[in-house]
């Protein structure tokens, strides 16, 4: 990402950059007093109290980002590292989509916890990342183990033109995203015109209900993110099932950061099982392929590395349209990020309008806000 080959042309719409908080006190402050002293007195006090419900799996050097990326205190991300690093290096860029550090601190054993937790995290982004900078947006969390209570909080969020979408962090019933238990989320995505995010799966973490992988727990870390599609598949094998895209027409569903390699075989053995998928759901009115090419769009990181290069390419011609399915996304500031310039490289031409800038603009909510820069 540091490196500045020759001039990037085309706009660009990043769907998929990460901010975390540099201090505990930035979200502590932001939890009403009950929650503020039930987070502290935890134990390991300040440094656990944002834990996610779950194993993790330890990172290579002890961090998940580019060490260049790291501010020099080690502690969260930085903006002016950011906007030395990328946006003054790509001045095309019109548009960064944050998505926390995936969100995953929402993912807490007690729901009403949760619940704050999500609340002091939207307003945390919307009161400093959001000013720093006129390209800043931010999808925001939910607690999904309450609907109901994630449906208010897209409601309360929705005004800040500003919020783009909606990040699904938790999976707390170990059940698909299309299940109707989560049908008044969707319905409130639908109403204001925010798409449903999908990052790294679902929030499926390895002490919850709902693993990343379907034969077992992961033993490395290279098992748990080299399998991060499969609950991706099951949620959208389940959307189409349990007719969520015929309750709510106009939902649209991103996808990010799990690969594109798997998307035309998926494709084709849910069309294959059609009159099956017919004889067990009435909601199944189309081809499964026509619904996921209707609703939902792919990010581009990680991108698969090919003995050739023009082999990925050649898979998406087999399926078609992948053109029109796939959205930019650098994955800034984590260690296997993508460079705009690379992702260029290996695709044809006339595709990168769409992929860099077109598709986003009509999957993410994108409203006009003022170009004034807040932050130099």
């Amino acid at each position: 990402m540091a490196r500045k080959n020759r001039e990037f042309e085309h706009p660009i719409i990043d769907v998929d950059v990460h901010q975390r908080w540099r201090q505990p006190e930035e979200l502590l402050d932001r939890l009403p007093d009950r929650w503020r002293d039930y987070a502290q007195d935890r134990t390991g006090g300040k440094a656990s109290a944002f834990m996610p419900a779950g194993l993790t799996y330890p990172v290579q050097r002890g961090v998940n980002k580019r060490l260049e990326a790291v501010p020099e205190d080690g502690k969260g991300t930085s903006f002016p590292l950011m906007k030395e690093q990328y946006l003054d290096r790509y001045p095309t860029v019109e548009a960064v989509n944050l998505t926390f550090d995936i969100g995953q601190e929402v993912a807490q054993r007690n729901p009403e916890y949760s619940a704050a937790l999500s609340c002091a995290m939207n307003d945390w982004v919307a009161e400093t990342w959001l000013t720093y900078d006129h390209r800043m947006r931010t999808a925001i969390v939910v607690p999904t183990e309450l609907p109901d209570r994630a449906a208010e909080e897209i409601h309360r969020m929705a005004p800040n033109p500003k919020v783009t979408g909606v990040l699904i962090a938790w999976n707390p019933f170990g059940k698909p995203m299309g299940h109707p238990v989560y049908d008044p989320i969707w319905r409130a995505c639908e109403a204001e015109g925010l798409p449903v995010i999908l990052h790294g799966a679902a929030g499926e973490t390895e002490g919850g209900l709902a693993h990343t992988s379907a034969g077992g727990l992961p033993g490395s870390r290279l098992e748990w993110h080299t399998l991060l599609q499969q609950p991706t598949l099951s949620h959208l094998a389940s959307f189409i099932v349990h007719g969520t895209f015929e309750k709510f027409p106009k939902l649209k569903v991103m996808v990010v950061e799990t690969g594109l390699a798997w998307i035309p075989n998926f494709f084709w053995r849910l069309d294959k099982y059609l009159p099956e998928m017919r004889a067990e759901s009435a909601w199944v009115q189309q081809r499964p392929s026509d619904y996921l090419r209707q609703h939902v769009k792919f990010s581009t990181q990680p991108f698969e590395l090919t003995p050739r290069k023009e082999q990925l390419v050649e898979l998406f011609e087999a399926v078609g349209g992948m053109e029109d399915l796939l959205c930019f996304s650098s994955d800034y500031p984590h260690w296997d990020a993508d460079d705009p310039l690379y992702v260029a490289s290996r695709l044809p031409e006339s595709w990168l309008p769409k992929i860099f800038s077109q598709n986003a603009k009509e999957m993410l909510r994108l409203l006009p806000v003022s170009n004034k820069e807040e932050v130099a």
